[in-house]
This record gives structure tokens, sequence and C-alpha cells, in this order.
């Protein structure tokens, strides 16, 4: 062995030996023992350093970044943007950036800009010595929208084989966000589900598995009405994914006669919704099966009844038509109690306006229809009008409820009506579109991707590759989820065989406690974090164990455990050989 010194000359690193030790095999443990404490004292403890040594210079987010890593390998993304770029000029490690933005998305979503002060303070492995550039954050979604036919196809194939699912039902739906300013071509005005009429807007449309996961989506103008976003996205999984049999789901308002035909000629059966307003859930059909003993009951608060197409009125039938009605306990106290408190409200506020009225006021003159005015705007704000009936004779304000009206929409409480062709039982119809149901919360998580404040992008490519990001931070904490919830299903179905009834009901107890979210998980791994520090010329990260909770999640997620020490760099030299 020998002692062996680094050192520079010029722009080159050379060696050169200090000492050498001979064949330490031929030395006793004893001996080696006493030539170490030798060395320490003449170093003075230099070798294995003290408290003095230990530099500690910031704490990262870590448990993201890890996990996100580890699936983001797993699907391959890193080598698919590399290849989708191997012909183009790009100076900068585009994957790198855009996998800063979808972790930033999933911790924490902010601008590029604030992105950008912010990097250094999350853990990116593999993410080199290159300085983060502010510029190349908004390149990067120039670079992933050139490539996003490749990367969505590359993602829904990597998923068919990570997850092993079959594709057998896709789910559709459609949200907006709004921009700021005048300057995105495809930002309009049009029905603004984020309630802000009064700016402009694009509109998304996304086709998910049953199990929740994107497989593709598309940007549409602000003002596109829903119906017509739906052929462009069918024929997309027809013709780029080569689905050719799954039932597609879907809200009433997508699917008008013309996508029925549609759906009949590329031969996609379908389930549709209607909700308690739409034309098909007549008061008839809500009168002759308000008995709810006859529905069957879901796991979930949902219950069911198949009703015959002629009880339906229903202006597209079609030959194959089905129709299934269905209930669901909570909603129906929801829907009650909102009803109940919006009428009180209005009465409270016509009787204030009653107060108002009778008080004498200078130069006040009141007619008949200024008056009336005034009372169907506080109906309106309400959603009552329906329900109150409201006159003003010899200066008096009087109302009282429509009872009849009343009773009618009690019928309406937790109902809506699924319509289908499929052959699937009513039990798996009902099924299948209370995942859509479910993929509408989790648009709502999307959402909060988006509408972290408007759209800044003016650019109609960076608008595109803005979303395209949300879109692909969302992937991840669906597939956590999945992965997840299998991994509690087995677990759940072992602790159904146990035959300890005390035993049996303990392990589920524990497992109802140990349930997430995939929204859930996130915000557990965003509370791990790590220290970022210096010893002995060595830049590390001090990785603490994650806690206990955590600990089984990566197991579920088949993520393995970090190290306690992650080497970063070296600072200094100086090697035993």
């Amino acid at each position: 062995m020998h002692i062996v010194e680094s050192y520079r000359e010029g722009k080159t690193v050379k060696k050169r030996r200090i000492a050498s030790l001979g064949n330490v095999d031929g030395y006793s443990e004893e001996e080696i023992q006493q030539f170490i404490r030798t060395l320490e004292s003449l170093l003075q403890n230099r070798t294995s350093g003290s408290i003095e040594d230990f530099d500690p210079k910031s704490t990262l987010s870590f448990g993201v970044p890890y996990v996100v890593q580890f699936l983001w390998d797993q699907l391959g993304l890193t080598k698919a943007i590399q290849d989708g770029l191997k012909d183009r000029q790009v100076t900068f490690d585009v994957a790198r950036y855009v996998k800063a933005m979808v972790c930033n998305r999933l911790m924490n979503p902010s601008s590029k800009l604030d992105l950008f002060h912010t990097i250094e303070d999350m853990y990116l492995p593999e993410s080199g010595d290159e300085p983060w550039q502010l510029q190349h954050f908004y390149r990067a979604l120039d670079h992933l929208m050139d490539m996003k036919p490749q990367l969505e196809k590359l993602i829904y194939r990597r998923l068919t084989d990570l997850l092993s699912f079959r594709l057998s039902l896709v789910l559709y739906d459609l949200t907006s966000t709004h921009l700021s300013g005048h300057h995105c071509p495809i930002g309009e005005h049009g029905y603004s589900r984020t309630h802000r009429p009064d700016l402009e807007q694009v509109e998304l449309g996304l086709l998910v598995t049953q199990d929740g996961l994107p497989i593709t989506h598309e940007v549409f103008a602000g003002n596109t009405p829903d119906k017509k976003t739906v052929k462009e996205i069918l024929e997309r999984l027809k013709n780029e994914f080569s689905v050719e049999q799954c039932v597609f789901v879907g809200d009433r308002g997508m699917v008008t006669k013309k996508n029925t035909e549609l759906l009949a000629e590329l031969k996609y059966p379908y389930i549709v919704g209607y909700h308690k307003r739409g034309r098909v859930v007549s008061d008839a059909l809500l009168a002759k099966y308000n008995d709810i003993s006859a529905y069957t009951e879901l796991r979930g608060n949902l219950s069911y009844l198949e009703v015959p197409a002629s009880a339906v009125e229903d202006d597209e039938k079609g030959q194959d038509a089905r129709y299934i009605l269905c209930h669901n306990p909570i909603k129906a106290k929801t829907d009650e109690a909102f009803r109940v408190s919006a009428l009180e409200e209005a009465e409270i506020a016509l009787s204030e306006y009653q107060a108002w009225l009778e008080n004498p006021h200078r130069d006040r003159k009141t007619s008949t229809q200024s008056v009336m005015l005034k009372v169907g705007d506080i109906l309106t704000k309400k959603g009552v009008q329906a329900f109150l009936e409201v006159q003003f004779t010899d200066e008096k304000l009087s109302y009282k409820r429509k009872e009849e009206a009343l009773a009618k929409e009690s019928l309406r409480d937790g109902k809506f009506v699924i319509k289908t062709n499929t052959n699937l039982p009513a039990e798996q119809v009902v099924t299948s579109y209370k995942t859509l149901m479910n993929v509408e919360r989790a648009f709502r998580e999307i959402k909060n991707f988006l509408d972290v404040g408007p759209v800044y992008h003016w650019n109609e490519k960076r608008v595109r590759g803005h979303i395209f990001v949300c879109v692909l931070a969302y992937l991840f904490e669906q597939e956590i989820q999945v992965m997840y919830r299998r991994w509690w299903e087995q677990r759940e179905h072992e602790a159904k065989q146990i035959d300890n009834a005390a035993e049996r009901e303990q392990r589920l107890k524990e497992l109802n406690d140990r349930w997430y979210t995939g929204e859930g998980i996130v915000k557990e791994l965003a509370r791990w974090h790590v220290m970022k520090a210096e010893f002995l010329g060595k830049e590390f990260l001090s990785v603490p164990p994650p806690p206990q909770n955590l600990v089984q999640v990566l197991k579920a997620l088949n993520v393995p455990l970090p190290a306690k020490a992650i080497h970063l760099r070296q600072t200094s030299s100086g090697t035993l050989v």
C-alpha cells in the first residue's frame, strides 16, 4: 500500500508517492490499528475528522423528487426525450428541465420564474453541475410539445407493461383554465369552469384509463363546445394508440347524436350520464321509481335500478339503449341541505328588503316593476326562483313556498340516470360511470396544478407545453395511487382470510389507518427532507430514515430505501491507494 498525494501542474492533475507501507496483508490487526493511531496523531486527527469538520450547507426537498426519479427511470423518459431530440440542435438537457418542472408541480406549483429562484432547494438526482438557466425552462416546453405524440404513446406502452392492465374502458372529461392577457391565439371567452367569464381561457380534454391514468390529452380553443371535442380525441385513440375495442364513458354534454354515430362507426360502445337536470331525468320517471328500497346497493354509497327504456323521455334512445337510475344518499342529503339553506337565505333577504321598503326614504320612488326586478335578482342569486311565490301589493311584499315544486325537487336529490348501449351488467355500468366521477375529482387536482394563478404563457406552444407538464405531474401522482391501491387491496384480501375474528378486525383496522390517496402520498413525501453538507473534502446528502408510514408506502411502490449518505462531489483531493 502506498500513500499518494494528488497535485495540479498547470492544467494536468498528477500524483506523487509520499510513503510506501509494503504489503499490508502481512501486518497484524494490532499493528494496523497502531499505525492508524500514529498517523492520526501526526495529522491531528484529520483523517477521521471531528465535529468541527462537519459543515452543513442547506436542507433540500427529497421525498417527491426521489420517488419521481425512480418512476421516471422505469418509464425511460430521459432516453425517450433524448431520442426524440437527437436530430435537432439542442444545447441543453431538456429532460432535466422537464423533470424539475414536474416535481415542482407536484410539490409546490409555481411559475417558472419562482421555480428558477428556488431550484437549489430541491434534490434532483442526475441533474449535473451545469447551472440552471431561466430561458431553458421555457424552451423545454417547446421541445416537449414537439415530441408529445411519441411520448404519450411510449408512456402508454410502458404503463401497460408495468401495471399489467388491458384497456377495456376509456373515460373522457373536459375542463378549462383561464389565461392572462389577450395574446394567446387559442385563448377565447367561453363557458368558464373557473368562474372567470371575464378572462380568456383554453379547454383541456383528457382521456384516461379506468384507473384514471392519462392516455392522451388535447388543448382546444376556449370557446370550443364540449361535444365538438369528442371526434378528435376518439380518432386519436383509435389511430395513434391502436385501441380497437373499449367502452367510452363520458357526460351527456359530450355525446350528441353525431358523436353517438361516430362511436358506432368506431365500434366503441358508450356509457354516459344525465344528472338531475338532464332532460331524460323527468318528474314522471323520478315519481314512478321513488322507492329506494327497490334499488340494489353498491359499495361506496351508491344504489341503482335499471328501468325500462319506455319509462325514459329521450329523443335519442337508439335501438340498444339501456337506462339505469342511480341514487347517492350522501349526495341526497347534501342537495336537501343546500336547498333548505338557499331558501332560508332568500327569505331573510326578502324580509330585509321588505323592512327597507317600509322605512321612509327621501325622494324614494318605488314601482312594482323595480321591486319585482330586485326580488328576481334575490331569487336568482340563491337559485330558488322556482320554489318561492312572491307578490307586491299595496306597498307590501309577501311570499310563500311552492310546496308542490319543492316536493318534486326533493325527488331529484342525489339522483342521476346512466345511459348505455353495452351488454355489461348494470352493476359494472354504474361502477364504470362512478370511475368517471372519480376522474372529475382528479380533474380538480389537475386544476390545482393549472390554476395556481392564470397561465401567463402567451405563446400557444408554451401554453400547450405548460398543460402537458401538468398532465405529466398528474400521471405520476395517479401511478403512485394505482400501485399503492393494488398493494393495499392485496393486503386487505389477505386480512379477510384470517380465521380469528378479533385478529382479522385488528388487521383490517390497521390497514384502514394506512390508506392513502395519491395526493396524500405526495403530501407525505413532500415532508421528507435531507441535509446537504460538506465533510473532509466531500459534499454529500445526509438522508434521515423516512417515517414508518412512508417506509410502508415505498415498499408498496417497490421503491428501494435510499442510502443514508449520498455522495455529490469531491471538493478537495488526498487519496489512499
